[in-house]
């Protein structure tokens, strides 16, 4: 029988709805919510709102017991294409050397007038 148990941090926005910022399978894959840069305005650049985004992303990777370089895929969502080059830019910068698989599309419109939003996978490094 398979049990998931769910990953949570304060340092990213709880859920909106009835889903858990991470489930985590017994083999060690941590499935992280798609996360919106909440704490920033929805007028701020798209490299300010990747950066938010990213960064809740990686704490949720961490409550999971992943880190960044532990993150197989990454999902990313822009409601303008446009600004692929700034947040590409962002995204090399908050995992450096890794390179995580990753998709990047266009979508017509996300919650709250948001412009970026992301979902992963990572494999857990260390347990609880």
């Amino acid at each position: 029988m398979m049990f998931l148990e769910s990953a949570a941090t304060a340092a990213a926005p709880e859920p909106f709805g009835h889903y858990a910022q991470a489930t985590v399978t017994p083999d060690g894959i941590v499935w992280v919510s798609a996360q919106l840069p909440v704490g920033v305005s929805a007028d701020s650049s798209a490299a300010e709102q990747a950066r938010r985004v990213l960064s809740n992303v990686l704490s949720i990777v961490a409550a999971g017991g992943g880190r960044a370089d532990s993150v197989a895929k990454v999902n990313l969502y822009l409601t303008d294409i446009s600004d692929w080059a700034s947040v590409d830019a962002v995204f090399a910068a908050a995992f450096g050397d890794h390179r995580p698989a990753r998709a990047v599309l266009q979508v017509a419109g996300l919650h709250h007038g948001f412009r970026v939003a992301a979902d992963a996978v990572a494999w857990r490094v260390h347990g609880r």
